[in-house]
């Protein structure tokens, strides 16, 4: 099926009606410099084609359209410093509980005739904050302007990977664990799984904001048009032509003898 932006197609039409004028009015030309040169002929005026008005009704043939979408960072400032420092918070306590050592143990109480198994907790304090160094925190700040800023929101990911290796490499050091992390994730694995969780976070965050229509494509064959259409598939433009003569001549000043063109409508 062909296809053409509807803009592109009525454009086309108009332009076409215009170059039509420019033959005529050549045409024309041409002419009076014959009658010019005729003895007779010169005293009559020189045949021209106007058109004062034209109608045009054209059926148009909607055959798609070509759509864009705006994509964002939708998750706020405040949520996404909480969701950030929470992560790494848990992170630094599962550091801390693996270098504790501490396994869960179990007690039986024997309460005729049932057997209870009650967990003894292990008496560590979880990390009630980040640390308060104007380095992490401002790199988490930084993180964010450069998701909101993003002029590609839909490919975060060089963003995310970056950032976060910053805050989490930042805590660690700030927490004074990075050799004790290097022995219980040699490969890495608690940061890997750390960014595969805030990188699922921050997607879940980036949506379609806006939708909006940028061509409108119908299609230009007639015969499609009068076979191939419907009442919810065809649309009919209805467009006026007025013609306007335009002049443009050349006016000295006497005085200052600068020369001004003057473009005047008829």
């Amino acid at each position: 099926m062909a296809e053409i932006t509807l803009s592109n197609y009525v454009g086309f039409i108009f332009s076409e009606i215009t170059k039509a004028r420019d033959i005529a009015d050549r045409h024309s030309r041409d002419i009076a410099l014959i009658y010019a040169q005729d003895e007779i002929l010169k005293n009559f005026s020189v045949p021209r084609f106007k058109i004062p008005k034209m109608d045009l009704t054209i059926p148009v043939l909607i055959s798609g359209a070509k759509f864009s979408s705006v994509v964002s960072f939708v998750m706020k400032e405040a949520d996404f410093k909480t969701y950030i420092n929470t992560k790494i918070n848990n992170a630094i306590n599962t550091i801390r509980i693996n270098k504790s050592g501490i396994k869960l143990d179990f007690t039986v109480v024997t309460l005729n005739p049932i057997l209870i198994h009650r967990p003894m907790r292990p008496a560590i304090a979880p990390i009630r904050g980040t640390s308060k160094g104007a380095t992490s925190e401002e790199t988490i700040d930084e993180f964010f302007k450069r998701l909101d800023t993003n002029e590609d929101p839909s490919e975060p990911d060089n963003i995310i990977r970056v950032k976060w290796t910053e805050v989490f490499n930042q805590k660690i050091i700030e927490h004074k664990l990075l050799e004790e992390y290097k022995k219980q994730n040699p490969n890495n694995e608690l940061f890997n799984t750390t960014l595969a969780e805030v990188s699922a976070k921050i997607k879940a965050a980036t949506i379609i904001t806006q939708t909006k229509m940028e061509n409108l494509l119908v299609n230009p064959e007639t015969n499609v048009v009068k076979t191939g259409s419907s009442e919810s598939s065809v649309f009919t433009i209805a467009a006026q032509i007025t013609e306007e003569g335009i002049f443009i001549r050349s006016v000295k000043d006497e005085e200052s003898g600068i020369v001004n063109q003057i473009v005047e409508f008829e």
